[in-house]
């Protein structure tokens, strides 16, 4: 027995020792890798130089310039105002064409949030898909409303959603217009963007700003909202009047006061019907009574002669 114990002693001591010096190896291998990739690596808060002045400042309740031109996926000269003529909301993407990963994502998840959405495409809302890049052509701009529309399984909303392509002197004054910084990564040879959904009024007003991952409602609310009432029930108006749009959030936010003011509305709206059924039954029943008795008063008298 003490031949056991002194071998598993033994063992014991040989596993501690591996493992001291397998968790000093990790370490120093850890402590090591910046010091031989230092230079490669950026830390947690820094923005990588190529992402500099990069990004979306909301701006709620811009206009958009109405007067920019624009080619459409057909080769159509067509101007800005001819989409924002005060008929419908409008769904505004900037994109450029030959994106290899971060387009494609959006248009994904775009159509993904169409599909969930009871609003369509065309005929409670449009869509503009505007290339920020000023080498994309009608060509580039059909191909990708094809594929997008393909996705989206209703070739009826080809009428809708607009695919268009411009100069740099149209496309800088729409980009800052609604916030959208962009530059072109020489050594990637690609833009570095970011990726917004910006909901408009029909007039081109800035409304709302989405990013990825939007529950259909809330876009569709939205919607409701930047048309003033022109698309949506009466249901989606009392969501409105009791929700504010919070852009901190990206959502909506309750207001307290509207809530209570509808809830007392409601509240004595329950009690007047209440107390109006209250009265009808009791008026129906004094009629009623005041049948009786005069009923009994002329059996009473009996016929005269």
């Amino acid at each position: 027995m003490s031949s056991i114990h002194h071998h598993l002693g033994e063992s014991l001591g040989r596993g501690a020792w591996c493992l001291r010096w397998g968790m000093a190896a990790l370490v120093a291998a850890l402590m090591a890798a910046p010091a031989v990739h230092g230079q490669n690596l950026v830390k947690a808060d820094e923005v990588p130089k190529s992402l500099e002045d990069v990004g979306i400042e909301q701006r709620l309740d811009a206009q958009i310039p109405l007067n920019l031109a624009f080619r459409d996926s057909t080769g159509r000269d067509v101007r800005l105002g001819d989409y924002f003529n005060g008929e419908k909301p409008i769904i505004v993407t900037l994109n450029y064409f030959t994106c290899p990963m971060l387009c494609e994502l959006q248009y994904q998840d775009l159509v993904g949030t169409l599909k969930d959405m009871k609003a369509k495409v065309g005929e409670d809302f449009e869509i503009l898909t505007i290339s920020f890049d000023p080498l994309d052509r009608p060509r580039a701009a059909k191909l990708k409303k094809d594929n997008a529309l393909d996705a989206l399984g209703d070739p009826s909303a080809s009428a809708g959603w607009h695919f268009l392509v411009g100069t740099l002197d149209n496309i800088k004054p729409l980009t800052e217009s609604v916030g959208f910084s962009y530059r072109w990564n020489e050594d990637e040879q690609e833009w570095a963007h970011s990726a917004a959904t910006i909901v408009c009024t029909p007039t081109g007003r800035v409304s709302r700003y989405f990013s990825f991952n939007n529950e259909s409602e809330l876009v569709r609310m939205s919607l409701v909202e930047a048309s003033q009432g022109k698309v949506g029930s009466l249901f989606d108006q009392l969501f409105l009047w009791c929700y504010h749009y919070d852009p901190s959030r990206g959502d909506y936010a309750p207001v307290a006061r509207n809530i209570m003011q509808l809830g007392g509305a409601l509240t004595l709206g329950v009690l007047g019907l209440v107390l109006g059924g209250f009265w009808l039954i009791e008026h129906r029943r004094r009629a009623t009574r005041r049948g009786a008795v005069a009923s009994g008063l002329d059996s009473s008298r009996g016929p005269e002669g």
